[in-house]
């Protein structure tokens, strides 16, 4: 039987930046944010939606207004009560202007927050929206901490990185490195936790600034588990001492094409023709040894996939030329690139500086220069691949994954308010019969209404092409054979691993029954 004791390290490659659930972006953000607070609902470990801080729901007949009652007895961290004040203050401060929440999209057609009494609060929607309940998944923050600094004030406050939280774990230290780094955060249990008390006593998160590091701690025991493995990473794990879990998660990997970084990008024909000229499954052989499945739209899994495969855009280098030669360009023979009044059909694509990412970047390189393209390749760190390049959208093409969530609601990634940052929609793609599409299929409570705006949604991307799909994998993460209690199939985004840490155990007792 699990026992509780003894301490816990996982590895991250990255730096945070915040704890705040209404701020956290990268991948080191919102495990410090998993951690140490808690939404209203969450996902159990088949993802499905279940209730986490809240006790029970209701929907009213017009379907736009939620009445959520929070359990009886929470509390903050700090001791402090958890009430349906605070529930108001995080959801109106994620549409506050002054704080660019990556959360804002989420809750803009929200009317109405109000606390009914200390523990119920009710949303009221401008219309009605299927995937409401999901969105709630958000960790609350306390209004007595947050309420007195202003919005512009937020990522500098102490509370970022020393949060007063609802969840299971509470902060305890954090370490930095001689450039001011964070390089291991420490969390204890929390006290006022009304579940199930952890079984790790201390659960520390250690960063890394790249993969490779990670993983050499990994195998040195310095932290016991650590995701986003690919297929090379996992093959150099001793079987003997690492369990590898190969979970859901709901992503794809495409190019994104800046039709304002480059002049050529803006021609409809030219971006066909760059979706047109990538073998899919050569890709993946190539690159990622067959692991992950051909991605031919924003849509991974489920009868929306099924019902849109059929219509995508698959390979045909024959149907590329033909592309490029309507679009204007010309060129002298086959192993010569294409070009228009002398300038080549050139193209710079970027991506994160791992490896494997690298290596998809050098096969789409490869696939792209056999049908007459001109490709430099620019790599950004993974520290400054947010600040630097997505939030200013410098790039012409980008070789990025996108994790989309349980629920397929493709509008926080295509919908043209979320052209610009905070939003996430990367090919800054703008239409408006998509966009009506879009907010409609949020709207439509019923699935095959649902299903077939999807449909027509994906058929005006692939007609538009802002973006070449590539592929869709599951997440690898890898723990200690000494680590037990890990048991999540599904994963909405990868945090959402660390849900459950509270019930990942090392100590066992022998559980003696009566003779």
């Amino acid at each position: 039987m699990p026992q509780a004791g003894g301490e816990y390290s996982e590895g991250v490659v990255g730096n945070p930046r915040t704890a705040n659930p209404l701020l956290a972006t990268t991948d080191a953000d919102l495990d410090l944010a998993y951690l140490t607070h808690r939404g209203l609902f969450r996902t159990d470990e088949q993802g499905n939606l279940v209730t986490d801080l809240a006790q029970n729901w209701s929907l009213s007949d017009d379907r736009k207004t939620y009445l959520i009652t929070l359990q009886t007895g929470l509390r903050w961290s700090d001791g402090q009560p958890l009430t349906a004040t605070d529930v108001v203050f995080t959801f109106q401060s994620t549409t506050q202007p002054g704080l660019a929440s990556p959360l804002a999209a989420s809750f803009r057609d929200v009317a109405v927050v109000a606390a009914e009494d200390g523990l119920t609060a009710s949303f009221t929607l401008k219309e009605p929206y299927v995937p409401f309940l999901s969105a709630l998944t958000v960790g609350l923050i306390p209004q007595h901490v947050w309420q007195n600094v202003p919005l512009d004030r937020w990522s500098e406050a102490e509370a970022n990185l020393k949060p007063i939280g609802s969840g299971p774990w509470q902060f305890s230290s954090l370490t930095h490195d001689g450039q001011g780094n964070v390089r291991s955060y420490v969390l204890e249990t929390n006290p006022n936790w009304i579940g199930q008390m952890p079984y790790f006593k201390q659960f520390t998160l250690r960063f890394y600034p790249d993969t490779t590091s990670a993983l050499e701690a990994l195998r040195q025991s310095t932290i016991e588990g650590l995701g986003e493995l690919t297929r090379r990473d996992k093959a150099s794990l001793n079987p003997r001492r690492f369990v590898v879990y190969d979970v859901t998660l709901p992503q794809y990997t495409a190019v994104f094409y800046n039709q304002n970084a480059s002049p050529v990008l803006k021609n409809t024909l030219i971006r066909q023709g760059l979706s047109y000229a990538i073998n899919r499954p050569a890709l993946i052989q190539a690159a990622l040894s067959g692991q992950a499945q051909p991605a031919t739209g924003p849509f991974t899994f489920g009868e929306v996939k099924d019902r849109t495969a059929p219509q995508a855009i698959t390979y045909d280098p024959t149907k590329t030329v033909q592309l490029f030669e309507q679009a204007g360009f010309s060129r002298s023979g086959q192993n010569v690139p294409f070009n228009k009044d002398g300038i080549p059909l050139e193209i710079t694509l970027t991506t994160v500086d791992y490896e494997e990412q690298l290596r998809v970047a050098e096969e789409v390189k490869r696939q792209w220069e056999a049908v007459g393209v001109v490709v430099s390749l620019e790599l950004v760190a993974a520290s400054d691949l947010q600040a630097n390049t997505i939030t200013p959208r410098n790039y012409q093409a980008l070789l990025m994954s996108e994790v989309v969530g349980l629920d397929p609601d493709p509008y926080p990634f295509w919908h043209s308010s979320q052209a610009t940052a905070p939003g996430l929609n990367l090919a800054q793609f703008k239409n408006h019969e998509a966009d009506q599409l879009l907010v409609g299929a949020r709207q439509n409570a019923d699935p095959n209404s649902r299903l077939d705006a999807y449909v027509r949604f994906q058929n005006i991307l692939q007609e538009e092409s802002p973006a070449t799909f590539l592929y869709s994998s599951s997440y690898s993460y890898a723990q200690s054979y000494a680590t037990k209690g890990f048991s999540r199939t599904v994963l909405g985004q990868p945090a959402e691993r660390l849900w459950d840490a509270g019930n990942w155990y090392e100590r066992t007792s022998r559980n003696r029954s009566p003779e």
